[in-house]
């Protein structure tokens, strides 16, 4: 069981060479770099979310920001930066979200939630997914007491799909967790 609602206290938390914190406005510049770079923008897993996630300018990734925090304060998902610690750069953000949406975390109903890992294309690469894929493993599970954790990848992300292989996520073989294609989960 968890300690500390992550919805009273958000967690912050430290790979090797990677710090998650919750996003806030201050990353926006950071941010806008990756949400504006194309190969991002194709590898972004925004089933189920709504919107254009189409950003030509800094004021939209703000309102994306204010938008997260504000579901953080509902008590819905969280969705951190990822902090590349030698360069001290934003390269991207992750959240973890409920599944079904109509539930919440630590509801006792809730007992899926889905990864979404948006990353600036240079940093796509299998280590850095191994690095944030253990990183979730070995918190979410205690911190928002679910069973499964589910994320997409195409079959184009060879980095991400390596990454989700090595982490013993599987390839789930039809669409009965989420009614889109090419989700791996673990439990």
């Amino acid at each position: 069981m968890q300690t500390v609602n992550p919805f009273e206290k958000c967690p912050v938390y430290e790979t090797e060479s990677m710090l998650f914190s919750l996003v806030k406005e201050e990353d926006a510049k950071d941010l806008f770099e990756c949400y504006s770079d194309p190969i991002t923008k194709s590898h972004m897993n925004n089933d189920n979310c709504g919107g254009v996630w189409d950003f030509h300018g800094i004021e939209p990734v703000l309102e994306a920001i204010r938008g997260w925090i504000t579901v953080f304060k509902e008590k819905f998902f969280i969705r951190w930066s990822i902090t590349n610690k030698t360069t001290n750069k934003i390269i991207g953000t992750i959240e973890i979200a409920p599944i079904p949406n109509t539930t919440r975390f630590l509801d006792g109903e809730c007992k899926i939630g889905i990864l979404r890992i948006d990353m600036i294309s240079s940093a796509e690469k299998e280590s850095v997914f191994n690095e944030i894929l253990n990183m979730a493993t070995d918190h979410f599970f205690k911190d928002f007491e679910i069973e499964q954790i589910i994320t997409k990848a195409e079959k184009i992300d060879a980095q991400r799909v390596s990454a989700l292989k090595n982490c013993m996520f599987s390839e789930v073989p039809d669409q009965s967790i989420i009614p889109y294609p090419d989700y791996y989960r673990i439990s």
